[in-house]
C-alpha cells in the first residue's frame, strides 16, 4: 500500500515585528489614567474632596506601575 508524503505548506507566515505592534497594555494605562484624571476632577469640583481625589489619582498610579512594571519591553535587534 502506498503511503502519501505530507505536503508542504503553500503560504509561508511572515515573523511579525515587535515594533509594527500596538503596546496595549500601555494603551490601556493611558486611558486609565485619563479616567482617574476626569474622575479626581468630579470629586474634587463637585463635592470638594480633596482627600478624596488625591487617592483616586495615586490609587490609579499605583495600578498603572504595577501593571508596567509586570509587562515586558518590546525587544529591539
Amino acid at each position: 500500500m502506498p503511503i502519501q508524503k505530507p505536503q508542504k505548506p503553500r503560504v509561508r507566515a511572515r515573523a511579525v515585528d515587535p515594533l509594527e505592534t500596538i503596546d496595549w497594555l500601555a494603551l490601556w494605562a493611558i486611558s486609565l489614567g485619563l479616567s482617574a484624571i476626569v474622575l479626581a476632577g468630579i470629586a474634587y469640583f463637585t463635592i470638594g474632596d480633596n482627600l478624596g481625589a488625591s487617592f483616586i489619582l495615586a490609587s490609579a498610579a499605583g495600578i498603572i506601575g504595577a501593571a508596567l512594571l509586570a509587562s515586558k519591553p518590546p525587544v529591539h535587534e
